[in-house]
């Protein structure tokens, strides 16, 4: 009888003694998933402090090749915040998880929570205003880089057009007249890019359309188009004439030979 209830003693003492293992096992692991939850919320709040700095260093650029680099390196970030976000989403499951096993205070864990959701949403709406001014830069260096190809193309075309080489006989001035003609269906092409200019420009962020440069820079446009078709319609005539008159003096040397 007495090994009989020394043995029932050792075995009561000894489910006593796996009972206290299995709940120190489960405090241990709850406070683990606890001090796991708190670091990677420190580690998410870092990096949102990390980003944060960037995004209020950064600038637009300062013309159209350093914009669209900087584009792509936002790109890039973009990739990095979906990333961080899915990360961030499964610590916030940790966390009610750890709410709902109500082994801890839930006080921390929901402040934790909160200013965590609060900072992530207030990168978010910095990043998106970021990419938006990113892409107000890159229209209106695109804008600009596409007005000053055309500035370039028309200050060509009005050389070629303002040219007083008419010929030196009826061929020459034939060359030149077909010449320019084909001259004249690329203006006429290019009426519509110059017409077009104004929707575009109102299409621009309002910090960029309402600059005066950018405005004054359309109306030279403008001007200068006007100008090339004027010059253009002269050399037209002009041509026209040269042309008339050789073919008069071939006419004329034809009868003097006949003669």
């Amino acid at each position: 009888q007495i090994i009989c209830n020394r043995v029932n003693h050792v075995q009561t003492c000894l489910e006593e003694l796996e009972e206290l293992a299995a709940k120190r096992r489960k405090e241990l692991e709850d406070s683990r998933q606890l001090w796991t939850f708190f670091q990677e919320m420190e580690e998410a709040e870092a990096w949102i402090r990390e980003k944060e700095k960037i995004l209020a260093a950064k600038s637009c650029g300062r013309d159209l090749s350093s914009v669209v680099t900087l584009t792509n390196k936002h790109k890039t970030m973009l990739g990095e915040l979906g990333n961080r976000r899915a990360l961030l989403h499964q610590t916030m499951k940790k966390g009610e998880k750890i709410l709902a096993k109500k082994s801890f205070s839930s006080v921390g864990i929901q402040e934790k929570m909160r200013e965590v959701c609060l900072r992530w949403k207030k990168l978010e709406e910095v990043t998106g205003l970021h990419q938006q001014r990113l892409e107000d830069a890159l229209n209106f260096f695109q804008f600009s880089a596409e007005t000053d190809d055309l500035v370039a193309w028309l200050q060509d075309t009005y050389r070629i057009v303002s040219s007083d080489d008419f010929g030196h006989d009826d061929y020459s001035s034939q060359a030149l007249l077909r010449k320019h003609r084909a001259v004249v269906d690329e203006v006429e092409k290019h009426r519509g890019a110059v017409a077009s200019l104004r929707r575009q420009l109102a299409l621009l962020a309002p910090g960029h359309r309402q600059g005066v440069d950018v405005q004054i820079r359309v109306v030279e446009v403008e001007q200068l188009y006007g100008e090339v078709v004027e010059v253009a319609v002269l050399r037209t005539q002009w041509l026209q004439d040269a042309l008339a008159v050789y073919r008069m003096f071939s006419e004329v040397h034809a009868c003097e030979v006949w003669l």
